[in-house]
């Protein structure tokens, strides 16, 4: 029995000590990146007035998208044969 632990605990410290050696040290990423530039600002929308023409058309625009998109979502609906028992 004694040998059955002294086989796990060196099969043990060995896991351990290549998974140590294996990891960056302590503190430091494992890639190097470069870090961002001072100043970066997220992308923005462009604002759309609330009456404006380009909103109108990009509210049509997005209910035929939507339009289609049902039209797609219940043809697929009726082609599976799923038991809703």
């Amino acid at each position: 029995m004694s040998s059955r632990f002294l086989a796990a605990t060196i099969f043990a410290t060995a896991v351990f000590i290549s998974a140590d050696a294996i990891a960056a040290p302590f503190g430091q990423p494992t890639v190097s990146t470069p870090p961002a530039p001072i100043g970066h600002l997220q992308p923005r929308a462009r604002p759309l007035s609330p009456d404006s023409g380009a909103e109108q058309v990009e509210q049509d625009r997005m209910s035929t998208f939507n339009a289609e998109q049902h039209k797609l979502d219940m043809e697929l609906d009726r082609s599976l044969n799923i038991c809703r028992c």
